[in-house]
């Protein structure tokens, strides 16, 4: 018969969250015998369970089940792997020896994810290679690389060819483009011309500063008065970062706002201003004053509203073409006569040529 007062201590132990080896173990050192302790346990209801092996294979299998889940969940919500796509165009089929090759790579990423990588450029004609270069970039919906390669002075009249390779992510892609180095003729000129000229260039010398007058400081006016750079102080001077008298919240935040904005915040804002009111985008990149910051500013503009429109109004001919030539690859060649840089207006004119030919032909 198993004593009463066993079987309730166990009870009161298990109550105490106890676990049934732990009371085992203690009772058995305490000298109860084997089959007392295990009989006592019995009574109260502290048997171990077993699991059956069916069941551990039930448990095993769901477990792998949620965990294949599981895997499948995380891999969908990874980003798709970048492939992206690359196109090189030349702004010129002909150059002359000594001169530069003018190129603009575009790269397109369809999956969004910002990826970096290498542009390697190989030049090459008749006597082998002649130049190369590599541009590194970053893009995440698209991006224009413009670089230019000097060609060698001796390089040899002919068809050449120029290789880029795309590298990124651990992939590449390469494409190629032909073009002719030409011989640049020359009229000769009588030796009393030439020398008269040469006198006129060097008394105009004289009168100009051949080193440009900038003097990087954005709140100077420089010139060059017969031969000597002066600088004049502009006042107010708004990006100076103090308040002066002349400027206000509106015609200088940067300046004279309670809270200070910086350049970038204000480009920022006019990009995401671009989509929904184009005026007011122009309205904020006019608010940084600076010829610098407003151009920049309307370039970014243009590309986030996919309008030319605030491409007229940089000042700066080397960012107005940038602006506008993005135009041309999306078949609107009526920005070919904004262009000012005659290789890239060359490039835009070839376009809608081949663009006319394709719809006419093909």
């Amino acid at each position: 018969m198993v004593q009463q007062s066993l079987i309730e201590y166990i009870q009161n132990l298990l109550k105490q969250g106890y676990d049934i080896s732990t009371i085992r173990n203690a009772l058995l050192n305490a000298g109860y015998s084997p089959y007392d302790v295990d009989m006592a346990m019995r009574v109260a209801g502290a048997t171990e369970r077993k699991v059956s092996t069916k069941t551990l294979i039930i448990l095993f299998i769901a477990l792998l089940a949620v965990s294949g889940i599981l895997l499948v969940i995380l891999k969908t919500m990874q980003a798709p792997p970048a492939v992206l796509s690359f196109n090189v165009n030349l702004f010129s089929t002909q150059v002359a020896p000594g001169r530069d090759l003018v190129i603009n790579a575009e790269i397109l990423n369809p999956s969004g994810t910002k990826t970096s990588g290498l542009i390697d450029y190989e030049v090459s004609g008749p006597s082998g290679r002649v130049a190369s270069k590599t541009e590194s970039f970053t893009v995440v919906a698209r991006a224009s690389v413009p670089t230019s390669i000097s060609l060698p002075p001796a390089a040899i009249p002919g068809t050449y060819s120029i290789t880029a390779k795309l590298s990124y992510a651990g992939k590449q892609q390469q494409t190629s483009r032909t073009f002719d180095v030409v011989e640049k003729a020359e009229m000769a000129v009588p030796a009393e011309v030439l020398k008269e000229k040469k006198a006129e260039e060097a008394k105009a010398f004289q009168l100009t500063c051949p080193g440009g007058c900038d003097d990087l400081n954005f709140c100077t006016s420089d010139e060059c008065v017969q031969g000597v750079c002066i600088s004049t102080t502009i006042v107010p001077c708004c990006g100076n970062n103090r308040c002066e008298e002349g400027e206000s919240k509106s015609s200088c935040p940067i300046d004279c706002s309670e809270k200070p904005i910086s350049v970038d915040e204000l480009l920022q804002k006019a990009k995401e201003a671009a989509a929904a009111d184009l005026g007011r985008a122009e309205e904020i990149c006019d608010s940084l004053v600076q010829r610098v910051y407003v151009d920049s500013c309307l370039l970014d503009v243009s590309e986030a509203s996919s309008s030319k429109e605030p491409c007229a109004s940089i000042v700066n001919s080397d960012k107005r073409d940038a602006c506008y030539i993005p135009f041309a690859y999306k078949n609107d060649f009526t920005v070919c006569a904004e262009i000012t840089n005659p290789y890239m207006k060359n490039s835009c004119q070839s376009l809608e040529s081949m663009a006319y030919i394709n719809a006419t032909y093909g």
